[in-house]
């Protein structure tokens, strides 16, 4: 009877020592196999592509290229990529646009190895992985309306100090027209004030 064949995992990740460390923990492993690491998220596609990779683990919070455009990248290349995103961050806006993008699993860093073992036999066979508490996250932030990618560029400008005015001559827009969106934003954050709104936009991980 033949060997059933290894699970084909590669790491995209910008530290060092985390991939140390998850190479380490595979090797380990009868039925997985590390087949390859990326220090960052440019070239993400062609990089998984010539691995052959069943599963990928891919780092949320990286600079330049970060895991979510590393995620777009890989799927718009092949739709049918099993992704599993590792972060340090459990930010609703990281969590929401990841599994809404496409992603098999989400799992934080701090997670027990046997939870990430079993996270890639599951999305290796066709699964996902979002845990209780991450789905719990997902859910609520699903269920709000979110901003639109022009309110989330005004909002950061905001967390910036910039006033309405310096807002509308940096991104081209009329003061009225900014206005309008900085009251969508209030309403679609819930929000009490302009800090008020920086805050939720933290907290939600629109804001980093």
């Amino acid at each position: 009877m033949a060997l059933e064949a290894k699970i084909r995992v590669c790491i995209i990740d910008d530290h060092s020592v985390v991939r140390m460390g998850l190479k380490y923990m595979l090797s380990f492993v009868g039925d997985i196999t590390c087949v390859g690491e990326a220090t960052g998220g440019e070239g993400a596609a062609a990089f998984v592509r010539t691995c052959g990779a069943d599963v990928v683990l891919l780092d949320v919070r990286m600079p330049g290229v970060d895991g979510l455009a590393a995620l777009a990248d890989i799927l718009a290349d092949n739709p049918g990529a099993k992704v599993i995103m590792l972060s340090t961050s459990d930010a609703e806006e990281d969590i929401y646009r990841a599994v809404s993008m496409g992603a098999k699993g989400y799992l934080l860093k701090e997670s027990d190895p046997n939870r990430l073992l079993a996270a890639i036999r599951a999305v290796a066979a066709g699964g996902t992985c979002l845990p209780d508490d991450l789905r719990r996250v997902y859910e609520a932030r699903a269920s709000e309306r979110g901003l639109t990618s022009r309110e989330s560029e005004i909002l950061r400008y905001i967390a910036k100090g910039y006033s309405n005015e310096e807002i509308a001559d940096m991104v081209g827009l009329s003061l009225n027209t900014v206005k309008t969106h900085v009251k969508s934003i209030l309403a679609n954050l819930n929000a009490s004030d302009r800090a008020a709104a920086v805050a939720e936009g933290i907290h939600r991980g629109i804001i980093a």
